[in-house]
């Protein structure tokens, strides 16, 4: 049963996913992009977090059950989640920003090699401010 659950959940975000795609190749900005989310995306939106209640009330699973988890995570966050239909500058996952913060748990292996515990946590510190300089 789980496997199927994950698949509807799936395709419900890849719905979610579409419209954005679209909002993108429409070159959409601003009010316009505000517009598409509150009426495509929103009811959707809605359906998924319904879906998510029922599919985790339904549920008769032990509490460290993977798919347990990621319905009470995003149970948890369903604020967080939709913070994007509202403002057409927020994207609607953080996709960009956790590959440019790659570099930090990639680097803690080259970090092994520094002379000291404390070059190491400044290289660390710098690659951080680093990234951050760069998305903004």
């Amino acid at each position: 049963m789980e496997p199927q659950l994950a698949d509807e959940a799936l395709a419900m975000i890849a719905q979610l996913y579409k419209i954005e795609e679209e909002i993108g190749e429409r070159g959409l900005t601003g009010a316009a992009k505000r517009e598409v989310r509150q009426n495509r995306s929103k009811p959707q939106v809605q359906a998924f977090l319904k879906w998510v209640d029922r599919a985790f009330e339904r549920q008769g699973m032990l509490p460290s059950n993977p798919f347990l988890k990621a319905l009470a995570y995003i149970r948890e966050r369903r604020d967080g989640l939709q913070v994007y239909l509202e403002d057409p500058d927020v994207p609607m996952d953080t996709n960009h920003l956790e590959r440019a913060l790659r570099v930090v748990p990639m680097g803690r292996k080259n970090w092994m090699f520094c002379w000291t515990e404390l070059g190491a946590r400044h290289v660390g510190m710098m690659q951080s401010l680093l990234t951050t300089c760069r998305l903004h």
